[in-house]
Parts: C-alpha cells; structure tokens; sequence
C-alpha cells in the first residue's frame, strides 16, 4: 500500500510520537510511506529524517511561511492521513482537492479543537482516541465516518537499573523520581511536597529538559531545593527509556485539559518497566491499573512512598502497563489503521 502522512516528524511532539509509531510499523511491514512534515525551528530533532521524510512546509527562521506542493502531487497514494494541529486550512486547500480525487483522505484528531474548516473538507474517515473524542465529533461528523483507534504505545523494552544508572552517571543507592520535556515547570508545585517526602525517603529529583527556559529556572530552583539534578539535552527514544529504566518513578503533572486530551508522554513510557504517578485529570481518565493516580500532595507523596517500598499495587500497576503497552504497540495499532484502509478502498 502507498501512504501518505501530513504529520510532524521526529520531534518531541504527541503527534510526532503517534505519528512515527505507526508510520514507522508500515514501513516495517514493507508498505511506501511518504511523511510530509514541517521544517523545524524551535524543537530540537530526536533522530535524523529518514529517506521517505520531506520537509516541505513550515515557517523559515525569520518566521515566514512556505509550502512547497510539488512533494505533494509526484505521486499517487492508496490512503493520505492529514495528522490534525499541523496544517492550517490555507495551505492544505493548495493541494487537498487534488489529492482527494485520486484517494481516500483520513484525519487523526489528537485535541478537543475542532477545526471546522478542516472537516469541511469531509475525509473519508475521522479516527480519534475513544469514546469522549466520539461524542464531540459526533457534533460535525456523520457517525459512520468516525473510527476508534487507540493511541499507540512504544514496545516494551525491559532494562537494567544498575547498567543504566552506570550510562547515565547516576547514584546507584539512591531513589530517583524522573520527569522530563517541555511542561517541566508544571512540577514546581510539587516541590514543597516532594521535600517533606525527601526528608523521609531522600531521593533525587531528576529533571531532563530541552527548554532553555525552563532549564534556567530549575537551576535557579536548586538552591532551594538541593534534591533535584539537573540536565539539559533532548532524549530520542533510546536515551529516554536509559532514564527510564534507571529511575524508581516517572513524574507527569498535567492541570485539567478544558476538553478531551490524551498524554502521549504516558504512552511512550508504559512499556518501558518504570512505574508512572500523573495527576488524576482527564488527561488519563481512559487508563486504569496501568498508572498511579493522585488527588493531592499527600497522595502524591504516599504513591510514591508505595513506590519506594515496592508495595503490591505498585507490581499490579506495572504488570497491567506492559499487558496495555504489548496490546496497543505502535505495530498492532499501525494494523488497525490498515485494516480501516482495507475497508474505505
């Protein structure tokens, strides 16, 4: 099959994760694969592009726009999937009635932003997360043309603790409670917290970001709170699992999305062993066992105390987040999409 994806591409980005997941898996299982992603200026690149990927829209560093269409039009495709929050409707017009003579047309929306300018370009099918995603879809799109299909998880990649604590330059005694990307700062709440546990358990903060910004005002933060370590660099796959594997619990506080959301940091890291604590918001309202929810600083601190201690619901918690992470890997969720494919043609 011949397919072509509008996506971003090799970046720290939940559509870029998806993206890449499932575009990668096609490309395994021998289907062409065309990715049209935009030039990126602002978020550092976690891998080289790939000899199918052509950057070909965008804003240049002076922050004007371009689109260059002709990647576009060389080619017939079987399927086109327009990954939605990457194109603006101007530029996709330039090129989408074209394509959507010549093939079927499906949309991933990934946000509880509607762009309606962009369904009024009527796909061939809508597929979104779950069912919260259906019900606000159901609003504008006819009920047939909107498909389910889960977000996909990275495969499962077991670790060693002391060789990667070794790699990484990291204690190997000490507790580490990892967080990473570009919502750091969102975690500098939790500090206060987090230092009444560590007067209990001491542990280390550790922090990985690409953000400058945000990098700065960690540092800035040490002073006062001298468990937290620090590093600046961003983390392509193998490097972000090294991290995960070499720490006790991954950290994701994320404020209460005004609509349907998913945290594609969750399922990037479900496979990788590494129990995970996220403030319970409806980021994560569709996972159950396979993370660790808190309500408040105390359960945020008894979690991950749970945690330190190697208690029983933490083992239940990581059995069911590798049962979750082998089910929706991103090669089972890239046949789902095929299997749509096969029944729109």
């Amino acid at each position: 099959m011949n397919i072509g994806m509008v996506t971003r591409w090799n970046v720290p980005c939940g559509v870029g994760v998806h993206a890449e997941l499932v575009g990668r898996a096609w490309v395994e299982m021998g289907h062409k694969v065309k990715i049209f992603a935009p030039k990126e200026w602002k978020d550092p690149l976690t891998a080289q592009d790939e000899p199918y990927v052509v950057r070909c829209f965008g804003e240049d560093k002076q922050g004007k726009e371009f689109f260059d269409n002709r990647p576009f039009l060389r080619e017939d495709f079987d399927v086109f999937v327009v990954q939605t929050m990457v194109l603006p409707h101007e530029q996709l017009m330039r090129v989408y009635p074209r394509i959507k003579e010549k093939t079927k047309t499906i949309f991933v929306i990934h946000d509880e932003w509607l762009d309606r300018n962009l369904l009024e370009l009527e796909p061939d099918a809508v597929v979104c997360f779950d069912e919260r995603y259906r019900r606000f879809l159901a609003e504008a799109i006819p009920e047939e043309r909107i498909h389910i299909i889960l977000y996909p998880c990275q495969p499962l990649t077991r670790g060693d603790k002391a060789q990667a604590r070794r790699k990484l330059s990291l204690p190997l005694a000490k507790k580490i409670i990892f967080n990473f990307g570009n919502n750091v700062f969102r975690h500098i709440h939790l500090l206060p917290p987090l230092e009444r546990l560590f007067e209990k358990h001491p542990f280390i903060l550790l922090t990985v970001t690409w953000v400058k910004d945000w990098f700065e005002l960690f540092d800035a933060l040490r002073s006062r709170y001298p468990f937290i370590e620090l590093r600046y660099e961003s983390l392509p796959i193998d490097l972000l699992y090294s991290y995960l594997h070499a720490s006790d619990a991954l950290l994701i506080h994320k404020d209460p999305a005004t609509g349907v959301a998913v945290a594609s940091g969750v399922y990037q890291c479900l496979g990788s062993g590494c129990p995970i604590v996220v403030h319970d918001v409806n980021f994560f309202e569709t996972l159950g066992d396979e993370v660790l929810k808190y309500s408040g600083f105390e359960d945020l601190c008894d979690k991950l105390e749970s945690i330190f201690q190697g208690k029983q619901e933490v083992k239940r918690t990581l059995r069911a987040a590798e049962a979750y992470a082998e089910a929706n890997s991103g090669r089972e969720i890239a046949r789902r999409f095929l299997h749509l494919f096969e029944s729109l043609s």
